[in-house]
């Protein structure tokens, strides 16, 4: 099968989605994405999982209440919203640039969660989302390969989440591939997250941990739980 654009996150003249007018660099990332959802079953997609343990590991760790707020960045199509309803928490937003991805979710789990189609690094992405205690991304953050795009990106991190609240970032780590779903990657360890969130954000848990793909190859992701100090 013929291998989808790239998207050139580098481009400074072209957002993502979220904008009256779109550009053609976000109308190819948004189409990279709904392909990549609609030309596979949900079980043979490059990062499904059902074996949620390393999130659970970390957010077993976290103080979580039901009414607390919850935002699952780039969540996809996966699973891990249901499992949150199954432990009784609480408002949970999810979000992706896929509409596909966001509608499959939809379809499946209805108003129990609150929907958001977009690209993170744009503002009114995160409109009127509220401040959250946790921020959950599992492979999402890696694809922002540019400087300006990973400082935007944390920028936003350090917006939303409420003092005392928590951040679980799965990525690609050092010996992990350099490209996913066709799309370069920038790799990280657990270091590298803690130098971009900086002081006010402490170190719970970190470990890596080799993902299997459900073709059978493995790919070493770094986790990473941290806690935003209350001043």
């Amino acid at each position: 099968m013929k291998e989808a654009p790239s998207c050139k996150l580098e481009d400074k003249n072209k957002s993502c989605c979220g904008s009256s007018v779109v550009s053609d660099h976000s109308t190819e990332l948004k189409s990279h994405w709904d392909k990549a959802y609609q030309k596979s079953p949900e079980n043979q997609l490059g990062w499904f999982e059902n074996d949620f343990s390393p999130s659970f590991r970390l957010l077993d760790q976290c103080k979580l209440n039901s009414y607390d707020t919850l935002l699952l960045v780039g969540s996809g199509t996966s699973r891990f919203p249901d499992e949150l309803l199954k432990r009784g928490l609480g408002e949970i937003w999810v979000t992706d640039i896929s509409e596909v991805a966001i509608q499959e979710v939809k379809n499946r789990l209805g108003e129990k969660l609150k929907y958001r189609v977009g690209d993170i690094l744009q503002p009114e992405t995160l409109l009127n989302i509220p401040q959250v205690q946790l921020w959950f991304d599992r492979a999402v953050l890696h694809f922002f390969t540019e400087k300006k795009d990973q400082e935007t990106y944390f920028k936003a991190v350090k917006e939303k989440v409420k003092p005392g609240g928590y951040v679980v970032f799965a990525e690609f780590n050092l010996k992990g591939a350099d490209k996913c779903s066709g799309l370069p990657v920038f790799r990280y360890e657990e270091k590298m997250f803690q130098e971009r969130l900086g002081k006010d954000f402490k170190l719970l848990d970190a470990f890596d941990y080799t993902y299997s793909m459900p073709s059978g190859e493995e790919r070493p992701y770094s986790y990473a739980l941290y806690q935003r100090k209350v001043n």
